[in-house]
């Protein structure tokens, strides 16, 4: 009889064993992105995406990017990750470190709730001890960038490249004036068409309130410039007037980011405020401009200026 019990002993013993440590078992963590399926599944399809958020690789680590067949391969030091599998919403990531190998399985899918967000959902298989205890260094890493993900996804500074915000129309009168010249005449045409600007307003009693603004557009040899200033008084323009007065809809919605650096590499923050607008289904309500936060408005090219950057949209 004791046999028996030892025998049943070993049985139940040799199970907790082989279910605590070799059975395996699913593991599924998901979060919520604020962008489309799409985008989201961009940032584990593309190798140049991974390593922003991937654990323990860095942005630094493009240089260890390598392409194959249905593959994307990143290297850096001990660790290496092979994209695999990839379709537009998902992708398998097989993480290598010291001869251990793993595979995590990375998808978006909708939130049916909420048309402009999306559920990205890690999962792999690992054992009950694992799953419980101690996680290897693989499942740690991939955990980590779960959360990861989320955090660069939702910072717009390093997704991309500016801290954008969505604020309200408060300046919602300006006297415009635009105007077409050679490019290599923008700096004297825009300090002529901000000084006319200018002058009108002292004159008519228009009130003037220091707000610059300021956008171009270029076309070959050709640029045009749109210009306004902020004043707090309306008099009568006709259509056909070179200076006129424009009302933004008090209340509407502005894309807005700091710009600092050369001005004639502003155009980075009218781009990423494009690339926003596109990645959160917005549309425009009026073309772009920046306001002037530094004195003066005729910069050269390579002066550093600062600059606020709006986008109309609703």
């Amino acid at each position: 009889m004791k046999r028996v019990y030892w025998f049943l002993a070993l049985l139940v013993s040799g199970l907790i064993v082989w279910g605590l440590f070799f059975y395996p078992v699913p593991v599924k963590k998901t979060i919520q992105v604020p962008y489309t399926m799409f985008k989201s599944g961009e940032q584990f399809t593309n190798a140049s995406n991974l390593v922003k958020w991937y654990a323990p690789f860095t942005i630094n680590d493009t240089a260890g990017i390598s392409k194959e067949t249905g593959k994307h391969i990143i290297t850096s030091g001990s660790y290496s990750a092979v994209i695999s599998d990839i379709s537009l919403f998902s992708a398998v990531i097989k993480a290598k470190h010291h001869g251990k190998e793993k595979a995590f399985s990375f998808t978006a899918l909708t939130d049916s709730s909420e048309a402009a967000a999306t559920f990205v959902t890690l999962a792999y298989h690992t054992t009950l001890f694992r799953k419980w205890f101690v996680k290897t260094v693989l499942e740690k890493n991939a955990n980590k960038s779960l959360e990861n993900l989320r955090d660069y996804m939702t910072d717009t500074r390093r997704f991309y490249g500016f801290e954008i915000q969505l604020v309200p129309v408060e300046d919602t009168l300006f006297l415009f004036s635009r105007r077409a010249v050679p490019v290599t005449q923008r700096k004297e045409a825009t300090k002529k068409i901000f000084e006319q600007l200018i002058a009108y307003a002292e004159k008519n009693g228009a009130g003037y309130n220091g707000n610059r603004i300021y956008y171009t557009l270029k076309s070959g040899d050709e640029i045009t410039i749109f210009a306004s200033i902020g004043v707090s008084n309306m008099t009568e323009t006709a259509p056909d007037d070179v200076l006129q007065y424009k009302r933004m809809p008090y209340g509407k919605k502005l894309l807005m980011t700091s710009y600092q650096g050369p001005f004639n590499q502003s155009d980075k923050a009218f781009k990423a405020l494009e690339a926003f607008k596109a990645d959160h289904t917005l549309s425009s309500m009026a073309i772009p401009f920046q306001k002037f936060m530094s004195d003066g408005f005729d910069f050269e090219d390579d002066q550093v200026v600062q600059l606020k950057i709006y986008y109309p949209v609703f």
